[in-house]
């Protein structure tokens, strides 16, 4: 962030002396100019953040700057997760049920197309039905499918006219949707593999639709590194790599995973990411000239244009003021009050009391024995004495989860503590032997849970399989054949994350609210709440070095 990476790349040597536009002897334009912008994983952020790192409306202030400054065809996309991650959403679309803000200023903008992201299906089709009649711009997704019809349930590609070229425009979707959602939400729907879907529909964009260019707006990351092709350990989930390799796409602009990939050439494809939230906008000029049979790109370039310090667009910024103003006065609305500070600032290495709220939660709510949770966000602020409101408690759980239990056995809580522990991946010690826990990277935050009702230590410098030691419950060690029931999110509940066991273990029990409710509810009826940590966990070796943190 705030460093612009800039890819130039001649594809074809470019010998005639004429201009961009300029006319062959037929009269008809030998060379065209291009440019896409393309964002994705907005997450409902039309506002900027705190510290005005990216929004929508900042995105619309760029949009409208490129749109002033090219004289030629410019074209907006964007890779999908639009629609859910922000109050603002969450309170005006889902559950006042009203227009969505996020697609409101998409339209505005003037997006030509969006690809399905897998949090599109987060509040079930009735939500998502609205936003398509909403949106003056497809959703696309050519590999969901509606399984009665044998066809894809949203149009799988458009193709505009930009000047004088032929674009071809395919979307496609993460396939592990039912890894992570409620069953509920994709009912009829099954997903093929992305790579076995692009081969099939980019020929017929190429073939049927005579496509001067393909552009592919791809919901889903890398399981290999762009440049080096080295593994990325992701490959049951990622399909960038394979996308790049499937003859005809010209452009691959992904999302998904968030990362800020500057545009790149990829197998001979240029592929892109522009991280989320509306921080970044893939900018792609292209240089295209008249060939036999159609045109082809001859020139490109590209970067991630950061949008801080940018202004956000003040008309659009005008007409969102009243909906603003009473999500706003909505979020304001105390819950309850709490007798200390409350911080997330350690809650990955060390039991904390704003994950020990949510356990609490959820167990009053399910009647659980086990509880697994996550820290959700890092931009969690600190809660301070006094009054709690229902902003912190959605910024505290950012996710529209559900609660689901289920049973599983000792060996089971074994294996699913095991598998969070590979997050802790060594100690750094210094000569005063103060140690600081080392992490993977590699292994996101959100899927790195801790547990509550049993007590455990995790040595991070035991191999990975052996690092959970002392695992005990109401005091007597966890027996291997012992069954407990465990509350835990819908997400976990379906496999998120590649926890083991819980996508098949027997479901006994599922919450009618979402998490932020129930914690809205728990503040409510525990009010004050006294923010406690118990300790039922740490990282340490073994044996403990008391100075580990």
């Amino acid at each position: 962030m705030g460093r612009t990476r800039v890819a130039v790349v001649a594809l074809l040597a470019v010998l005639s002396t004429g201009a961009c536009g300029s006319a062959g002897s037929e009269g008809r334009p030998r060379f065209q100019r291009l440019t896409i912008l393309h964002t994705s994983d907005l997450h409902g952020h039309v506002f900027p953040d705190r510290n005005g790192e990216g929004s929508l409306l900042q995105v619309a202030s760029l949009v409208a700057s490129v749109g002033g400054e090219v004289h030629h065809p410019l074209l907006v996309f964007d890779s999908g997760d639009a629609i859910q991650g922000t109050p603002l959403e969450q309170l005006t679309h889902v559950r006042w049920g009203e227009p969505s803000p996020t697609v409101s200023v998409m339209n505005r903008i003037g997006y030509s197309a969006m690809a399905v992201g897998n949090h599109e299906l987060n509040f079930g089709r009735e939500v998502l039905d609205r936003a398509l009649r909403q949106a003056e711009f497809p959703f696309l997704s050519a590999n969901i499918i509606d399984r009665d019809r044998d066809a894809p349930a949203f149009p799988p590609y458009l193709v505009l006219e930009a000047g004088a070229v032929r674009v071809g425009v395919l979307g496609l979707t993460t396939p592990d949707i039912p890894s992570w959602e409620r069953p509920e939400h994709y009912r009829g729907l099954d997903f093929q593999a992305m790579d076995r879907a692009a081969r099939h529909w980019v020929q017929v964009l190429r073939q049927e639709q005579r496509c001067d260019l393909v552009v592919v707006l791809a919901h889903t990351g890398f399981e290999r590194h762009p440049t080096s092709g080295l593994e990325s350990g992701t490959a049951g989930d990622d399909f960038g790599w394979r996308l790049s390799q499937v003859p005809g796409i010209d452009l691959l602009l992904t999302g998904h995973t968030h990362d800020d990939i500057a545009p790149v050439l990829a197998n001979g494809v240029v592929v892109s990411q522009p991280a989320c939230c509306g921080r970044l906008v893939t900018r792609i000029d292209l240089e295209l000239a008249r060939k036999p049979g159609g045109w082809r790109v001859v020139r490109w370039e590209g970067r991630n244009l950061p949008v801080a310090g940018l202004a956000p667009d003040e008309g659009l910024m005008a007409e969102l003021a009243a909906v603003a103003a009473r999500v706003d006065r909505e979020l304001e609305r105390p819950v309850g009050h709490c007798t200390a500070p409350v911080s997330v600032d350690r809650c990955l290495v060390e039991d904390c009391a704003a994950l020990d709220l949510v356990h609490r939660v959820q167990l009053e709510a399910s009647g659980a024995q086990l509880s697994m949770a996550s820290r959700l966000s890092g931009r969690t602020p600190p809660l301070a004495a006094g009054s709690v409101n229902w902003r912190w408690v959605h910024d505290l759980y950012v996710y529209p989860n559900v609660l689901v239990m289920v049973r599983v056995s000792g060996a089971q809580v074994r294996d699913l503590l095991e598998h969070t522990a590979r997050f802790y991946d060594g100690l750094e010690c210094s000569a005063s032997e103060r140690c600081e826990v080392l992490t993977d990277r590699l292994i996101a935050h959100y899927n790195t849970d801790s547990m509550a009702g049993v007590s455990y230590r995790i040595d991070p410098t035991r191999p990975e399989g052996q690092r959970v030691r002392d695992l005990r419950y109401q005091g007597a060690e966890v027996a291997l054949d012992a069954s407990f029931t465990l509350v835990v999110n819908n997400y976990r509940a379906a496999g998120g994350g590649g926890f083991p066991h819980l996508a098949k273990a027997r479901r006994i029990w599922q919450s009618e609210g979402e998490v932020t409710e129930l914690i809205g509810e728990y503040l409510s009826r525990h009010d004050p709440w006294t923010a406690q940590v118990d300790g039922n966990w740490r990282v340490a070796p073994d044996p403990p070095l008391s100075e580990a943190r």
